[in-house]
């Protein structure tokens, strides 16, 4: 049987020099809850090959954060729109073209990857975290809505607020559901149950992709959702220094 040890993400964070645990309140509420969850990391043989499933799992952990940033982000515009104050539209694009974009090619597949190990492993377990490739899809579909959304109000299309902030709200309530579900259920439930050989294959396989936001690449298109982003952050290091 596997032994196990807890580690904290803000123990592993701050181990790789990860940087400061995002403020309190509502831009980083969802970034600091993902990063203070706790997971059972099996003890499998061999150091490298525990090394490996930690960087699968950090990885998925990421990206994970990186979108509850986005989410914050999301949020905080439609506060400023639902004052009937004009919001950052290129922020708004920029989000709605990273949904439709990035998870589904990019975080997605990976995880993927794991639910089929998993269903290979122990078909009965992993009945817990239900059909993840279809949550995945219909996710992507809340994306390309929330995208549309978007786009209609840049066309300048006949669009309510409230027509608006129902999409939009919908969209932040479901991903933000989904990323609680994986990190308490799906990931956990992968490190108990695949073997060392599981996660080799897995690793093998991931392919990697430049995050188009949170890389060290910024792409054109999304430079004002980036410019944001660092500006809260400059907040937050600004409040920490008061």
């Amino acid at each position: 049987m596997l032994s196990l040890i807890q580690i904290s993400r803000a123990d592993s964070q701050s181990a790789r020099g990860g940087g400061k645990a995002d403020g309190d309140g509502d831009k980083g509420r969802w970034v600091a809850w993902l990063t203070s969850r706790s997971i059972l990391w099996p003890l499998m043989p061999g150091e490298q090959t525990r090394l490996m499933v930690a960087e699968v799992i950090d990885r998925l952990q990421r990206e994970h954060r990186n979108i509850a940033k986005l989410l914050d982000a999301l949020e905080h515009q439609l506060a400023v729109f639902d004052t009937a104050e004009t919001p950052d539209y290129d922020v708004l694009a920029g989000i709605g073209d990273y949904f439709t974009a990035f998870p589904d090619r990019c975080h997605h597949p990976k995880e993927d990857l794991i639910l089929r190990k998993l269903r290979e492993r122990d078909p009965e377990a992993v009945e817990i975290v239900g059909d993840l490739e279809a949550e995945h899809e219909r996710i992507a579909t809340l994306a390309r809505h929330f995208q549309e959304a978007v786009q209609n109000v840049l066309g300048e299309a006949e669009v309510s607020r409230d027509a608006f902030d129902a999409v939009a709200r919908h969209f932040i309530k479901d991903q933000r559901r989904h990323l609680q579900m994986e990190e308490e259920r799906f990931f956990p439930l992968a490190l108990e149950k695949l073997t060392a050989e599981d996660w080799a294959e897995i690793d093998a396989r991931i392919t990697d992709e430049k995050d188009p936001v949170f890389g060290a690449d910024t792409s054109a298109e999304f430079a004002a959702l980036r410019n944001e982003l660092l500006s809260w952050e400059e907040e937050d290091e600004a409040e920490e220094d008061s």
